[in-house]
């Protein structure tokens, strides 16, 4: 798993920001999730630690630029994204089989902040759901595989879903 760690041991109450610009190996995390697509610049995160009585809360920021291909058509895009987070990290998860999961680690004292794991969970976390090279993307033609963006076909057009055609064709009494 993804670790680099950050010491909080001089963290004061007031909290700490931290600023972060990593050129870790992504792609060979991004190959073991089997994900599909190229970081193309750095991972920004600009970072606010507050300690609590029982973890710390985590607020900041992230961005970056990765390459895609486009769910509709499979043309390579590009998103620039910055994206908002706040959490609250438990010094203690409740659940003992939850250990694994925490961001946190008791060492030499002090706690620390698995910050790699954190750049990678928020990365994840601010990748669009639908990934379009544009909003009015036509994506291909079902028939033909012509890209709708580029040129139209002469295909006909269906509606719906096939197996459900026999249905179009019947017809209801009104009383």
């Amino acid at each position: 798993m993804l670790e680099g760690w950050l010491s909080l041991k001089d963290v004061p109450a007031e909290g700490r920001e931290f600023s972060f610009e990593t050129n870790e190996n992504w792609q060979e995390f991004i190959a073991e999730f089997n994900l599909k697509f190229k970081i193309l610049i750095p991972l920004k995160l600009d970072l606010t630690v507050l300690p609590q009585k029982k973890g710390f809360w985590l607020k900041g920021v992230i961005q970056g630029k990765v390459e895609f291909a486009c769910d509709r058509c499979l043309e390579p895009a590009i998103i620039s994204f910055k994206e908002y987070f706040e959490f609250f990290e438990e010094k203690e998860p409740a659940e003992p089989e939850n250990m694994g999961e925490s961001l946190l680690r008791f060492i030499d004292s002090h706690y620390e902040l698995n910050i790699f794991q954190l750049i990678w969970e928020q990365f994840l976390l601010s990748l669009p759901d639908k990934k379009l090279c544009q909003e009015e993307c036509k994506g291909l033609c079902p028939k033909c595989g012509t890209n709708l963006n580029l040129a139209s076909c002469n295909c006909e057009k269906t509606t719906g879903d096939p197996r459900l055609s026999i249905f179009r064709q019947l017809k209801l009494k009104s009383k």
